[in-house]
């Protein structure tokens, strides 16, 4: 079991007990008597960003405006009483690439990610989650994750070439070995006597297309 308590109660922002019933949260929660404890870690990490929206749309800085850059973002979250909070928003704001006082829109799904990245490395000296697992948290709190389109890699395509180059005509010479083994049979069974024509046909269009997707390929160069 890991030393680290956030990860270890799949609360990476270390979010504390109140009266909130979190999304996620262990039905028992005496594994630890000051934090929340949750069932997976995309529900630790949908407090955090739960928390952080929260602060955006509801919340005021010291100076009454609305939560809108790293250091009112963290003076809330890790107030000086007992965080080094400057340290903190320095942290955040390397990973974000930004100013002190520059604004933000935590609502951004890449922005939201660095932050909630930056804090859980913060919270735990390390992150140990993979891209999947921190999506899966800020679709929870209701970020627009994009979805990546699929696109044929180079691998696949090749992989593909040589498919059709090199394993179709394999497929065709097994169907023959089958349909030497069946021929005999097809004068006393009408079922073989169709299966045999219907591997000859499969084994001639499996010939036809790799002709063809070869042909295919010389033309595109």
């Amino acid at each position: 079991m890991s030393e680290i308590r956030g990860i270890r109660n799949n609360n990476p922002g270390n979010v504390e007990r109140n009266s909130t019933p979190w999304q996620g949260m262990c039905e028992v929660q005496t594994a630890d008597s000051r934090f929340c404890v949750f069932e997976s870690p995309k529900f630790g990490i949908r407090a955090i960003a739960r928390i952080l929206i929260t602060y955006f749309d509801k919340r005021r800085a010291a100076n009454g405006t609305p939560i809108d850059t790293v250091g009112e973002l963290v003076a809330r979250w890790a107030p000086k009483t007992e965080n080094p909070t400057e340290s903190y928003a320095d942290f955040i704001r390397d990973g974000l690439g930004v100013n002190v006082g520059q604004q933000i829109n935590i609502l951004d799904y890449k922005t939201m990610r660095v932050v909630v990245e930056a804090i859980i490395r913060f919270e735990n000296g390390s992150q140990p989650y993979d891209k999947a697992t921190i999506d899966a948290g800020l679709r929870l709190a209701g970020i627009d994750v994009p979805v990546k389109p699929l696109h044929k890699s180079r691998t696949i395509v090749a992989s593909t070439a040589a498919t059709a180059a090199t394993v179709a005509p394999l497929v065709a010479d097994k169907i023959d070995s089958v349909k030497a083994v069946l021929e005999p049979l097809a004068a006393t069974n009408d079922y073989i006597k169709y299966g045999v024509a219907a591997l000859t046909l499969l084994s001639i269009g499996i010939i036809i297309w790799a002709r063809i997707d070869d042909g295919q390929k010389e033309t595109r160069g």
